[in-house]
């Protein structure tokens, strides 16, 4: 006997309602969200821009609307700012240099001697010295050094000797008498000798016998005159930078010499 065969379901062609249904639950609960989310608490909307104007100083009277916290009134504009030039370089060194005079002054220092000053120096030792150059004692010349104030051996120093003569000491204090105003400038003194060989047991050459004599005249004047060891220098150059010729007693006689050379310059630049 032949099985029976099951009927067949019918095709159910409603089960997307489900789908839909869920989706527009879904939709639903999107838009009250949104919804939810654009309605803002206005109370304590207003308790904020109050906190806020209360920072900044603003009363509760200004203002048309709660949502604006700054007026643009109450914005304060920015002050404009006066650019003033640089002043030109040549007056900026004329107000450094008169900057510096004065503290040299308050400080009790003597104020620097620029270049342009120097002429006038060198015009102010010479006549502090004219009675001494019309004897012929001392010879006041000008070179591409500075001033040089020139020592002839004869009076000042015996021969071979490097011990200043007593006679001669009330001279070389002239001398430092008349550039201690100027005594910030610097000083070399330099020691010079003929091409004769030294022939004393103390120097063994020219060299050392000038640089003796330069080095007796420095301790005059740091001794007994207001004058800085900073500012000063010696040299010895012994018989190799002559002012006349050798061959001749009276050009050996002016080579035999010191000077003292009042360097044209300020003194805080170093010595080449």
């Amino acid at each position: 006997m032949a099985r029976k065969k099951k009927p067949e379901k019918h095709a159910n062609h409603e089960r997307w309602l489900v789908s839909y249904a869920d989706f527009i639950t879904l939709l639903f609960a999107v838009f009250v969200t949104l919804y939810a989310m654009s309605q803002t608490d206005k109370k304590k909307v207003d308790q904020v821009a109050a906190s806020y104007r209360s920072a900044f100083g603003i009363s509760a009277g200004q203002g048309t609307s709660s949502t604006n916290i700054l007026n643009s009134s109450d914005i304060m504009p920015l002050p404009s700012l006066d650019i003033v030039p640089a002043p030109p370089s040549k007056t900026k060194k004329i107000q450094e240099d008169g900057d510096e005079n004065k503290e040299a002054l308050e400080s009790g220092k003597k104020p620097q001697i620029n270049s342009g000053q120097f002429q006038d120096i060198k015009k102010s030792i010479k006549i502090s010295l004219k009675s001494l150059q019309l004897v012929g004692d001392i010879v006041v010349e000008e070179s591409s050094r500075g001033l040089a104030i020139r020592l002839e051996e004869e009076v000042f120093f015996e021969s071979g000797s490097a011990t200043i003569k007593q006679e001669a000491l009330p001279l070389i204090g002239k001398i430092a008498g008349a550039i201690s105003s100027f005594s910030n400038q610097q000083i070399r003194i330099e020691g010079h000798t003929d091409s004769t060989p030294v022939a004393t047991a103390r120097y063994k050459s020219n060299w050392e016998l000038s640089l003796d004599r330069s080095a007796n005249v420095m301790r005059v004047f740091l001794a007994n005159y207001d004058f800085s060891p900073l500012n000063i220098s010696i040299a010895g150059y012994g018989q190799y930078r002559p002012i006349a010729s050798n061959d001749t007693e009276a050009g050996r006689k002016r080579n035999r010499r010191v000077d003292i050379v009042l360097l044209e310059g300020r003194s805080d630049k170093p010595l080449l």
